[in-house]
């Protein structure tokens, strides 16, 4: 699978390095390729990669608004959408819920964020730990990160942001440096159901990074 991934990456970024800055992309995207077992990678132009693991919801009727998916995924543009049904909900591919360990993980600029525990407290709300390991020469002393919360029948939940790692002002040894591993604090999350999250299907995007010297 990797082997055939690095030769798409190596082709596609050739094929797309000039016409990435005259066509209408975004910034990070340049591709989308199906592998051979069905999964779909997106490809960016910082030469890294990610799964696409979400599909969009459309309704036929007002009763059957969270049964029928579009063939679009959340990455597509609005005009692969249809024109007359709204998007009403996210929900994994079947791809995706086969390999939900994968997205228990996720990677940027050298910093891997994974998630370690989950637990209940007596207000029924969720606690999720996660671990963190650096292989970036920064220091690290902000990250964020994006947790979207799946029910067992893979239906979004909710999106929560959480500072997953938060540095003590003026301490340089709290820091996230390379060649540690460090565990999160627990983040409480309340509205998630306990008999609809069995499963504990979740992904995971590091959206922002602080560092210093």
């Amino acid at each position: 699978m990797h082997r055939t991934l690095l030769t798409y990456l190596a082709i596609t970024l050739m094929l797309f390095s000039v016409s990435a800055y005259s066509a209408e992309i975004t910034p990070e995207k340049v591709a989308i390729v199906t592998l051979e077992d069905g999964t779909k990678i997106q490809i960016n132009d910082d030469f890294t990669w990610e799964y696409v693991f979400l599909e969009s919801q459309t309704p036929t009727n007002n009763l059957e608004a969270t049964s029928v998916a579009t063939s679009a995924s959340v990455i597509a543009t609005t005009e692969q959408n249809s024109a007359t049904a709204p998007v009403v909900a996210d929900t994994l591919t079947a791809s995706a819920m086969k390999q939900a360990t994968l997205l228990k993980s996720t990677a940027k600029n050298g910093v891997k964020v994974s998630f370690l525990d989950s637990q209940w407290d007596d207000k029924n709300r969720l606690g999720l730990t996660f671990e963190l390991s650096s292989n970036s020469p920064e220091h690290y002393v902000v990250i964020e990160l994006e947790i979207g919360l799946f029910s067992d029948s893979g239906s979004l939940i909710k999106k929560e942001t959480v500072k997953v790692w938060k540095a003590i002002f003026r301490m340089p040894e709290s820091y996230l440096r390379k060649g540690q591993v460090r565990e999160s604090r627990v983040f409480w999350i309340d509205g998630i159901d306990k008999q609809q999250w069995n499963k504990q299907l979740m992904t995971l995007k590091v959206t922002e990074m602080d560092s210093r010297m």
